[in-house]
């Protein structure tokens, strides 16, 4: 009997040793595996972030774009100016085609001189005109075509810095003028009102002297000016008038000092002559009066 319950109480240890350690290995395997589903859960997260960097990314890079597209474009202001000469068989008929041309290109004839010969046909004619801009050179290469092409000289010129210049001062004379508006509302006094409608006056001719300014500057660069000489074949373009040197250019100097001397000094006493008069009356009876004194007492 009391070998039978000694195997009897080994039996039921090694049954609560077995059922211990299975117990313990679940709680192990379930430990570890719940580390595990924590790991693919800590792995799986992390894709909101980059998701939400290249989000961030995308903004910006809209954001940068529209900025881009934001930025003001600066259209550059030329000045353009030429000269052009072309001869042919018949002037007239030249000229008639270039104002032609020119008007086909919403241009205008600024000014126009014309020689004729005895028998009134034209031999030469220069017509100053005004083209678009955009038009100078389609100008120039269809006024060519109306005769033969002697010379052609063209010029341009950047005034784009001017043209900014102008605006912001303008800009900022605008602003000024509401500022010395608001302080005119706010004068009490006679001298505060006296002072700001000076200063007020002052602002706004500069205001017009600027606009005036931006006004030229928008004429000329808007239209390039093209200055035409027509001229009848085989006739050379009247020389320019030589200009005198030596003796007869220094006499004509002289005579032309000598008068604008003499012009001066005669202005002089023209505005002095009637001081003169006026000292003249005042001053003899005076004289005369002190020259009667001093024979008085002689006589005596």
């Amino acid at each position: 009997m009391g070998r039978i319950k000694l195997v009897a109480v080994v039996v039921g240890v090694l049954v609560l040793a077995g059922c211990g350690g299975a117990s313990n290995d679940e709680h192990a395997s379930s430990g570890a595996a719940a580390p595990a589903k924590q790991d693919s859960g800590a792995v799986g997260k992390p894709q909101a972030p980059a998701q939400g960097k290249s989000a961030a990314q995308g903004k910006s890079a809209a954001q940068g774009k529209s900025a881009g597209q934001g930025d003001p474009t600066i259209t550059r202001a030329i000045i353009k100016t030429g000269s052009l000469t072309v001869e042919g068989d018949d002037v007239s008929a030249m000229r008639q085609k270039a104002v032609t041309a020119i008007a086909g290109l919403d241009g205008q004839v600024a000014s126009e001189d014309t020689a004729s010969d005895q028998d009134g046909n034209i031999t030469r004619s220069n017509l100053v005109l005004k083209v678009p801009t955009k038009s100078f050179e389609t100008a120039i290469q269809q006024l060519s075509d109306i005769g033969k092409r002697l010379q052609i000289h063209q010029e341009s010129q950047d005034v784009t810095e001017q043209v900014v210049d102008v605006a912001s001062r303008i800009e900022s004379q605008r602003a000024s003028l509401d500022r010395m508006r608001a302080l005119m509302t706010k004068a009490n006094t006679i001298g505060d009102i006296v002072s700001v409608e000076s200063e007020l006056t002052r602002r706004e001719s500069d205001l017009e002297a600027l606009l005036a300014k931006q006004k030229n500057l928008s004429l000329q660069t808007d239209l390039a000016t093209l200055t035409l000489t027509l001229t009848e074949k085989g006739k050379p373009a009247p020389p320019e008038p030589k200009k005198d040197t030596g003796f007869v250019a220094g006499l004509k100097g002289g005579w032309h000092a000598f008068a604008a001397v003499f012009s001066a000094l005669a202005t002089a006493a023209g505005a002095l002559l009637p001081f003169l008069i006026l000292l003249a009356i005042i001053a003899v009876p005076l004289w005369r009066f002190r020259h009667k004194l001093r024979k008085q007492p002689a006589s005596q």
